[in-house]
């Protein structure tokens, strides 16, 4: 691995300096791509040796790594922190707490201008509200809710000088992490009974590419205090899980998409009462995140939920 030294701010060029932490990651990668295509000068932190991306410099190494951190975000204009541990949860305070204050830390002394951090809507927690905004009080439940939430606090006390904005995606997907779409349109008898049964139930499915056009949205309007944004497509009425069965055989069919109701389902309490039993408290299935604050600062999704299910059916056929 290069040693790097810890140099004076600078720009390359016109070019500002954008640092990217989990560059690997579903929407780290993602957001590489949209700064590079924009013109910026991209720094990378992965951990995977490997990682190569044209025009982009990759420090190899993770949050927890302080002196790769300081060099990687030494004279940088712009940051957007994507790294997480999504599944040990061993590691998660470390990772996702600690290497989040820490990178805090490092940034208040490199005179950056803008900080996006990739937060969660899991945040939020156990709630009864069928419309989850901004505002709702945080309930995390587990422990990578609690972790995210802890971080989250930390980034909203915001750094002098710097533009904060911290978004909330809810279930991301994309053609390689399809998620529910892949477990509903994989042929099975238990598909079509997991239809069924929480058809009814918002699957709250979101597109890498939205969440990763929402984080570069802010960096050329600039606001004063740390904002904060669900990004979803909850509001679209066919993102359920009865509703992308529905578009799945619509698509398979070719048949118009317009006027396409979900396929038939049980009533939401029922699997809400079978959840309770099995897991204790949890939330209905037709609690929803709402974007409309994200959208009412004028950004509009690239990608609606029709699309995103067409992309990624259209992916998964072409690997069967």
């Amino acid at each position: 691995m290069k040693d790097y030294i810890k140099t004076p701010k600078t720009t390359c060029g016109d070019k500002q300096i954008v640092c990217v932490t989990g560059a690997s990651g579903t929407i780290g990668s993602r957001i590489v791509h949209l700064l590079v295509k924009n013109g910026y000068k991209v720094r990378a932190l992965s951990r995977k040796p490997d990682y190569c991306v044209p025009g982009v410099e990759h420090y190899l190494g993770g949050i927890e790594d302080e002196d790769v951190l300081e060099a990687f975000i030494s004279g940088a204009d712009a940051v957007f922190h994507c790294a997480a541990e999504l599944n040990d949860e061993k590691r998660m305070w470390d990772v996702n707490v600690l290497g989040t204050e820490r990178l805090l830390s490092i940034a208040k002394d490199s005179n950056i201008k803008y900080l996006c951090y990739l937060s969660s809507a899991g945040v939020v927690g156990r709630t009864n509200i069928k419309w989850v905004d901004e505002k709702i009080k945080c309930e995390p439940h587990n422990v990578y809710e609690r972790s995210k939430w802890t971080a989250e606090q930390l980034v909203s006390k915001g750094i002098d000088g710097c533009q904060i904005v911290i978004l909330r995606p809810t279930n991301v997907v994309d053609s390689e992490h399809p998620g529910a779409i892949d477990l509903l349109i994989n042929g099975s008898w238990l598909s079509w009974f997991k239809v069924f049964l929480k058809g009814g139930e918002c699957a709250h499915i979101v597109h890498a590419k939205d969440v990763a056009e929402a984080a570069l949205y802010f960096i050329s309007r600039p606001f004063k205090n740390p904002q904060c944004f669900f990004v979803s497509c909850d509001h679209e009425p066919l993102n359920t899980f009865a509703g992308i069965w529905a578009l799945y055989k619509a698509f398979k069919k070719n048949r118009p998409l317009e006027g396409i109701r979900p396929a038939p389902h049980l009533p939401l309490i029922v699997p809400h009462i079978l959840r309770r039993l099995w897991r204790g408290r949890s939330n209905r299935g037709d609690v929803r995140y709402s974007s409309e604050k994200l959208m009412s600062k004028g950004f509009k999704f690239p990608l609606d939920f029709k699309e995103t299910v067409k992309q990624i059916v259209s992916a998964l056929d072409l690997e069967q």
